[in-house]
């Protein structure tokens, strides 16, 4: 699975082919057949244990325990995008094939994106329950969350031709997940907590639990 997404990634899934996989894997390109049924079979394989490892991530996020509603999403994003740094050949391809529209990316990634949105759907209505966000539209929040989560393994040559760095250096997401903290929060929460989450203030996390009480 390895080899082959590392050669999906350079050549492209139709431009590879199953002895090609065969010989990266250094195994008989017999078996590639008799474990996963031929290429398709190793493509939905590959795509479905990546969205079952990456759904995993953010249903962890969910059930830790958090102070509020915010650090809750934010440990969401932030363990989203450190499956995706820990992952990120495989990202860029499932990524970008579940930009394609055949019938085979429907079937499988239409219950993934739907387990994707209700999760983060949960997260947003709690914060306006708990009076920490906004009054928000959770599906217009969710697809720019999932936007910044996804934007850097999609479109990793917008970033080493910007920033001069690789989406998988620890650097480069140190710096982006303290961005995502930004834009999440003055976006999304309330003013009391925006002043909170703000650098340099002297306020502490309690201010925080009064807010949400």
């Amino acid at each position: 699975m390895e080899a082959a997404a590392l050669l999906f990634n350079s050549k492209g899934f139709h431009g590879t082919s199953v002895r090609e996989i065969a010989a990266k894997a250094k195994m008989n390109v017999s078996l590639v057949s008799y474990y996963f049924g031929g290429k398709h079979g190793l493509l939905e394989r590959l795509m479905v244990e990546f969205l079952e490892g990456y759904i995993k991530k953010l249903e962890e996020a969910i059930k830790s325990k958090h102070e509020n509603a915010l650090e809750k999403l934010l440990d969401m994003t932030y363990k989203g995008l450190d499956y995706l740094q820990d992952k990120h050949l495989r990202s860029r391809f499932v990524l970008r094939e579940m930009t394609l529209d055949s019938m085979l990316i429907r079937e499988i990634t239409t219950t993934y994106l739907m387990k994707e949105k209700h999760l983060y759907s949960i997260v947003l209505k709690m914060g306006v329950q708990e009076r920490v966000f906004s009054s928000v539209a959770p599906q217009w929040a969710f697809m720019h969350i999932r936007g910044m989560v996804i934007m850097p393994f999609l479109h990793p040559q917008y970033i080493r031709e910007v920033f001069h760095l690789q989406p998988q250096e620890q650097h480069f997401m140190a710096i982006y997940k303290k961005e995502i903290r930004k834009w999440v929060t003055n976006a999304l929460a309330v003013p009391e907590v925006k002043e909170v989450q703000r650098p340099g203030k002297a306020k502490n996390r309690t201010a925080a639990k009064e807010v949400v009480m």
